[in-house]
């Protein structure tokens, strides 16, 4: 159970840092090219799956913390 709620975890980490890139470039490219339509698309189109992924990766980022830690040997065995 441990290793499927950290492989969520670090899908929707990287899911939704990859959609924060995309909105902040889409942004500075409607910025650059002057198109008004452009920065609010980027916006409005990757909001919702970039908010809701980072949710989610929260979520197992708290899961993930009930979970028992591995023993690790001590420094002198």
């Amino acid at each position: 159970m441990k290793k499927a709620v950290l492989g969520l975890f670090w899908f929707s980490l990287a899911a939704f840092l990859l959609l924060g890139v995309g909105i902040v470039g889409g942004q500075l490219i409607g910025v650059l090219t002057g198109q008004g339509a452009i920065v609010a698309g980027a916006a409005s189109l990757l909001n919702w799956p970039a908010f809701s992924l980072a949710t989610v990766c929260s979520l197992a980022a708290f899961a993930l913390g009930y979970f028992p830690s591995e023993k690790q040997p001590a420094h002198g065995e």
